[in-house]
């Protein structure tokens, strides 16, 4: 549905298992072109999120969005995809999830 919107992967741990690395999560922000939403949904992976925002030193726009993970991602990936800002993006993400 929304096929040029650019999805980068965090989750998950080195080896294949479950769980977030601050590190991943890191990586993946410096991989956007110029404005990324971190998505998170639950406990350690939110903390994780949190805590890689804090690291995070690039000259991105990085916003932060804690919700239900399929829900909060389809409404983002379709909205950014119509050519929704940012900012707009996460005002739409708090009324519908």
């Amino acid at each position: 549905m929304a096929p040029t919107v650019p999805i980068h992967l965090a989750g998950g741990l080195e080896d294949g298992s479950i769980g977030t690395d601050v590190t991943r999560i890191l990586e993946a922000l410096e991989a956007v072109d110029k404005e990324a939403l971190l998505l998170s949904d639950i406990g350690s992976a939110t903390m994780n999120a949190e805590l890689a925002i804090d690291m995070y030193e690039g000259d991105k726009d990085v916003q932060f969005y804690d919700g239900p993970i399929v829900e909060s991602a389809f409404v983002a990936a379709v909205s950014s995809g119509n050519g929704m800002e940012l900012e707009q993006i996460m005002e739409q993400l708090k009324q519908d999830t």
